[in-house]
């Protein structure tokens, strides 16, 4: 990511070893800035609560993809279609509500977790067209 300028560029450099250490650097200090923030239970329920939601959302645009390209290509097929990736939506859902009402304060930091990259995203999107544009 960091050389396609879609984040920092210290993240990429490597060291004299060939080693990203600027990005595992970076990486170690999320990780212990997380498992401070409370205990291993609600950083695993903040966790599964954000990769259901993309999960689901996968197996949704399984079948999004192909309402709206239905001759594209398929050189690898959904075991189980349509059964299999219905499953998944609804169990995926399922878990998202049942989160909600159960833990909903790692919900909302799991959501919230997510959801930062949202402006990340659009900050490093505009300095890449920015260097494209030049």
């Amino acid at each position: 990511m960091a050389k396609e300028g879609m984040f920092f560029k210290k993240a990429g450099e490597l060291n004299k070893y060939a080693v990203p250490g600027n990005s595992l650097l970076m990486q170690c200090v999320w990780a212990c800035i997380l498992v401070l923030s409370g205990t291993f239970d609600q950083l695993t329920d903040m966790i599964i609560f954000a990769v259901f939601i993309f999960y689901g959302a996968t197996a949704l645009g399984v079948f999004i993809l192909r309402k709206k390209m239905p001759d594209a290509p398929r050189p690898y097929k959904v075991w189980g279609y349509p059964v299999v990736p219905a499953i998944v939506i609804l169990i995926s859902a399922g878990l998202f509500i049942n989160t909600i009402a159960t833990r909903p304060r790692e919900a909302g930091i799991g959501l919230i977790l997510m959801l930062t990259g949202v402006p990340m995203w659009f900050w490093f999107n505009r300095k890449s067209k920015v260097k494209s544009q030049n």
